[in-house]
């Protein structure tokens, strides 16, 4: 689900984020960009594992979304997806403590 609204898309993620990645995520991002919104919100409490591979995702996103001088953040991710982004150094850029946290940084 896409929530439009001053120029921000929430993106819920449902399902774990690794290898194959079948570019679904990808295509929802590109689509909300097209659509003029300038940052995303992922909303990844439905992601329970993430691996290199949906690491990767969320770096092509990072670089996408910033392309256009707008915003990325991750909003509901569990324990086990947040160490990961920590470990890869990704927490701090991305990480809101909540999904409206993460909607107000990005407006």
């Amino acid at each position: 689900m896409i929530g439009r609204g001053r120029a921000v898309s929430v993106i819920g993620v449902e399902r774990p984020l690794r290898a194959p990645v079948d570019g679904r995520l990808r295509r929802r991002i590109e689509a909300a960009l097209r659509a003029g919104n300038r940052s995303v919100v992922l909303d990844l409490a439905g992601v329970s594992e993430i691996d290199a591979a949906g690491v990767g995702e969320l770096v092509h996103a990072y670089n996408a979304i910033s392309a256009r001088h707008g915003v990325l953040r991750v909003a509901g991710t569990r324990p086990r997806v947040r160490a990961l982004l920590e470990r890869a150094r990704l927490a701090r850029f991305l990480s809101a403590p909540g999904l409206d946290a993460a909607t107000e940084q990005c407006a």
